[in-house]
């Protein structure tokens, strides 16, 4: 699985305590169940309703202000660009799975590898096909963003 101390050392602790955590999902969308996930907010950040589906950390624009509402322990990684570190996530993460035998995986929730409706879509990584999907979506919406 996807680590605290993994995403630490690609991104800075913004604010949060450091923990020993492990993330079952990472997901951009608010609104979807993520058990232990770690949210990654490409629009308006809803970190309240991601908390209350599950999230247990989040990446956030570097210069962006953080709300009050959010607790103060609850861990925020920073970051230059939000879409892009995702992309990193992804590759970094997958790397990671190539390396070691993962006995539990982290599952994404990005946009459809089409990407021409803005629906949520799960990535099961064990499977070698949904990776190579999961990273052209997010080559995909790089291109879009840009």
């Amino acid at each position: 699985m996807l680590s605290f101390g993994d995403t630490a050392r690609l991104f800075s602790l913004g604010r949060g305590m450091e923990m020993a955590l492990e993330f079952a999902t990472v997901s951009v969308f608010a609104d979807v169940n993520q058990p232990k996930g770690l949210y990654v907010p490409f629009s308006e950040p809803d970190i309240n309703r991601a908390i209350a589906h599950g999230a247990i950390a989040a990446l956030w624009k570097k210069d962006a202000p953080v709300p009050r509402y959010i607790p103060n322990d609850f861990p925020l990684f920073m970051a230059e660009d939000v879409s892009f570190a995702f992309t990193q996530l992804v590759q970094f993460y997958l790397k990671k799975m190539e390396s070691k035998d993962l006995d539990m995986k982290t599952t994404f929730i990005f946009y459809g590898s089409e990407l021409r409706d803005k629906n949520p879509h799960t990535y099961d990584l064990a499977d070698a096909e949904n990776r190579k999907r999961l990273l052209c979506a997010c080559r995909r919406h790089g291109r879009e963003k840009a």
